[in-house]
């Protein structure tokens, strides 16, 4: 059937954010017809937005890729409203008007009619008359996960899926609708109105992963006040001991063009394909090059028990009610904002160097389970942007990473495999000691014997102390030159591939 009659601009909500089902009840069709979408937003109700951060402002309307301006809550809407459906299984051996196919039951392997007729006294075919079997047969200790929409859609012909589990009747079914407008208030009380970004989802929303960035969490990143040399730990926790105060304004443009600005925020997903739970974590957003950075920070995981949306069920279960634990999640990263500072500058001031190192940028990334298509992008990226080319910083290979998979990644952002890369750039920012080890075990893992191993023998543990690499050949922690990091700088000016383009 064609969709052409649906293309024609967007239906949009008059209705009010809540958490029920009526609240931003039209969508566009074509949202729910598509198997795989990626929607951005701006702003958490309507009338909220304003401009977007970035490399160059821009307005909502040019953020959302469309004359009309979508929020938060409205965006939610496409995403699918589960609801318990009904479970029926066919009896096979039972015809349409009933007819209890004998030979067929005699035939079953396993099955001993004739003890069967013995112990009962009665042959099949009496059985079969007394039993009025019906050929379709209600389940009622299992349920349908469904989407009505989608399940009406698919009942005018569209090649559309409305269902994707079949779970136990204790299974509490998470409406994702109702799971995830809560949002909108934990946001609006704690003034991010403003607050973008972008959900994804594949599988007609069966599987789903959402970016959220607050415009209220931002840091500026900038060098400490005098140079550091580094030698002990106490050298390593000065790295993070001038943290620069969030600020609406920098007169001093110079002043400005040497900080790094950070925003957080948070992602969120599920996956209705077998997994029972919700989950959440903090997130790293850089403004110049529009990328995003798992960030240090609990995971929230939310199981399918009880009636996870009915706020008084859950306290009566001593269980958080999920609008509570949206706003516990918002508070985490406002709390572990005030680390960014330390993450990055440490982050600024190991270096990489490939001219000894027994590996080259590309297989560095390999060994951190990058596929080759992104790490030959991600290292070209690295090594040019670096001064001397070969002795990129761990900042600039995880933003290079970044912006590899930005430019290069063409599968859905909701999928498990962009996740797990995200997390590798995640991993060199918060435990870089760890991802050089891993990368050297790697490489002497599948080092043959004429190959000279890098980590000492034996060694079975990877330490997350920096004093613990400083030794390593090839891998250096720098003074001032490194901590003012210009490869930073530089990227403002040759990142040309901004989320606008995707």
């Amino acid at each position: 059937m064609a969709t052409d009659q649906y293309t024609q601009g967007r239906e949009r909500s008059n209705g009010s954010t809540s958490n029920s089902e009526e609240a931003n009840d039209h969508v566009p069709v074509t949202s729910l017809l598509a198997e795989e979408h990626t929607l951005r937003f701006a702003g958490v109700t309507d009338g909220d937005a304003e401009a977007v951060p970035g490399d160059d402002w821009c307005s909502p309307e040019a953020w959302c890729g469309d004359d009309d301006v979508t929020p938060l809550g409205q965006a939610l809407s496409v995403l699918p409203r589960a609801s318990s459906g009904e479970l029926w299984a066919t009896n096979e051996f039972v015809a349409t008007d009933g007819d209890v196919d004998i030979a067929a039951i005699e035939a079953v392997h396993g099955l001993d009619a004739d003890a069967l007729e013995e112990t009962t006294g009665s042959s099949l075919d009496d059985l079969a008359a007394q039993a009025d079997a019906e050929p379709i047969v209600s389940v009622d200790d299992h349920q349908d996960i469904v989407d009505r929409r989608r399940k009406a859609l698919c009942a005018l012909g569209y090649d559309v899926r409305f269902r994707w589990q079949i779970a136990s009747d204790r299974y509490s079914i998470i409406n994702p609708q109702e799971a995830y407008q809560p949002i909108v208030t934990a946001l609006q009380r704690r003034d991010e109105t403003n607050a973008f970004g972008w959900l994804s989802y594949r599988d007609w929303g069966g599987l789903f992963k959402m970016f959220v960035v607050c415009p209220g969490l931002r840091r500026e990143i900038g060098p400490p006040d005098e140079p550091i040399d580094i030698d002990d730990e106490a050298d390593l926790n000065a790295l993070g001991s001038h943290p620069s105060p969030k600020r609406e304004e920098d007169d001093n443009a110079d002043e400005k063009d040497e900080k790094l600005v950070v925003y957080g925020g948070f992602e969120s997903g599920y996956d209705f394909r077998g997994t029972q739970t919700l989950w959440a974590k903090p997130i790293l957003y850089f403004a110049d090059s529009g990328t995003i950075v798992p960030d240090t920070g609990q995971r929230y995981t939310r199981r399918h028990y009880g009636r996870a949306t009915d706020a008084a069920h859950e306290r009566a279960n001593d269980r958080v009610p999920i609008d509570e634990w949206w706003a516990s999640i918002y508070d985490d990263v406002e709390t572990r904002m005030v680390d960014v500072d330390r993450a990055v500058r440490q982050a600024r001031a190991i270096t990489y160097d490939f001219d000894a190192l027994p590996f080259s940028p590309a297989d560095c990334y390999r060994y951190w389970g990058i596929a080759e298509k992104y790490a030959s992008v991600a290292a070209d990226r690295a090594t040019s942007i670096a001064d001397p080319t070969t002795r990129p910083t761990v900042f600039n290979l995880q933003l290079s990473l970044l912006l590899a998979l930005l430019e290069e990644y063409d599968g859905s952002w909701a999928s498990n495999t962009h996740q797990e890369y995200l997390e590798v750039a995640g991993e060199l920012l918060r435990t870089p000691a760890i991802m050089i080890q891993l990368a050297m075990q790697e490489h002497d893992r599948q080092a043959d014997e004429t190959t000279e191993r890098i980590l000492a023998e034996g060694q079975q543990t990877l330490s997350d102390a920096l004093e613990d690499i400083v030794d390593i050949p090839g891998i250096e922690v720098d003074t001032e030159a490194a901590l003012s990091d210009q490869e930073a700088q530089r990227l403002h000016d040759q990142v040309q591939q901004q989320l606008g383009d995707i």
